[in-house]
């Protein structure tokens, strides 16, 4: 096991937030290994009520760092959530991990079966929409990676949202398939345990796994406030360092028995445990792993810019979009790089790369990370308007002048 250095932390004493989810698990473990204490650092985990309420706390100093969606940093910096307080990560933490699922009924109507391609299925789906045909789907959050790619698979079946035909609703994960059960929604996108859950209640049919819409995309990350960084420059990097051991340990020991019990004993999910070790372990052995390591947890300028543009797209934000200055006040690649230097851990030769189109180099050591789009599309961080041009999402030049 690695031994964690001492940066000096400016301030030891953090409180940090979390949301009860499997997403959760490398600061838990982080906790429970002692890698906040090796690191300097006195750490008080606090368990929040929602992401809104999350952001809100860790934007006006309740939090001094949070468990956050990753397009939360994005959203805040650039004002588009209300709030406007910028947040920056130096670390994702888990990548892809959710799954798209439909009611039985409605899948059982569309011909959408276990198995069926992302592709299919969403042209299953807009055949039912341009037939008349509408629906009610759930995600976690408006500005989430489950709302993004939600609506990026439905686009895949060639469906005008502008039609009203979807009607998109915010929920809490637990509540999902409550929602389900009820007939309040057809569908949702969401994390693991719930996606099963709706399974083996009978009650709906999992379409794909956002995996399989874009491999590689970045999930959750570790956030904290522009303002706090700059204040505490080394308190970030302990902290990154114990979240990062953290990381290394789920992707190089069996620890799956022991990380479920401690999940069970917080109390993080109210699910059978083997439902939690399941969701852990993953489907089968080819599945993606769903918590980052070494370079996959390096937050990409590119991945930020993608959940920008989505912001862009989705009429979220309709000012100029300045990408560039954007992503790099977002991304605290320095921070990073100074962790994982700190714990021998692979560094990025790259903040940015060419996202979507299959394996790309981002080490120094010449080390690849995949990033692969079911669309078939890709996205160059030196030419963001060409992703749009190529989804058809700019109607002509001033749309594209948006992005400075």
């Amino acid at each position: 096991m690695k031994s964690l250095p001492r940066f000096r932390p400016e301030s030891p004493k953090l409180t940090v937030g979390y949301m009860p989810l499997l997403d959760s698990a490398p600061l838990l473990w982080a906790a429970h290994r002692g890698y906040f204490h090796d690191a300097g650092l006195d750490v008080t985990l606090v368990r929040e009520v929602s992401w809104a309420s999350l952001r809100d706390r860790l934007a006006y100093g309740a939090l001094d760092a949070a468990q956050c969606l990753a397009p939360m940093p994005v959203a805040a910096s650039l004002g588009a959530d209300g709030v406007g307080v910028p947040l920056v990560t130096g670390l994702c933490l888990s990548q892809g991990g959710s799954a798209i699922t439909l009611s039985r009924s409605i899948a059982q109507r569309l011909g959408i079966a276990p198995g069926t391609s992302p592709l299919d299925s969403a042209r299953a789906v807009g055949r039912f929409i341009r037939a008349g045909g509408r629906l009610r789907l759930a995600h976690v959050f408006a500005f989430s990676m489950h709302h993004y790619l939600l609506r990026d698979w439905l686009a895949l079946g060639g469906i005008d949202m502008d039609l009203d035909a979807i009607e998109f609703r915010v929920a809490p994960p637990p509540q999902m398939v409550r929602l389900l059960e009820s007939g309040a929604v057809d569908g949702f996108c969401v994390g693991e345990p719930w996606n099963t859950a709706a399974v083996r209640g009978n009650l709906g049919v999992i379409v794909t796994p956002t995996s399989a819409i874009w491999e590689g995309n970045v999930d959750k990350v570790l956030g904290v406030t522009q303002e706090w960084a700059q204040r505490h420059p080394q308190t970030h990097r302990a902290l990154l360092s114990a979240v990062m051991l953290a990381l290394h340990d789920f992707a190089t020991r069996d620890v799956v028995r022991e990380l479920t019990a401690l999940l069970v004993r917080r109390k993080v999910l109210s699910v059978p445990e083997a439902w939690i070790e399941g969701a852990l372990r993953g489907p089968d052995a080819t599945s993606p792993p769903r918590f980052t390591h070494g370079l996959t947890g390096f937050p990409r300028r590119s991945q930020m810019m993608w959940c920008a543009l989505q912001m862009l797209r989705w009429r979220q934000w309709t000012r100029p979009l300045p990408l560039a200055a954007l992503t790099a006040q977002v991304c605290d690649g320095a921070a990073f790089a100074d962790a994982a230097a700190s714990l021998r851990f692979p560094l990025p030769a790259y903040d940015a790369v060419r996202e979507g189109g299959g394996a790309v180099e981002l080490g120094l050591d010449g080390a690849t990370i995949e990033s692969r789009f079911v669309s078939g599309d890709a996205l160059d961080p030196d030419d963001p308007a060409a992703y749009l041009t190529a989804r058809g999402w700019v109607a002509d030049a001033a749309r594209a002048a948006l992005l400075g």
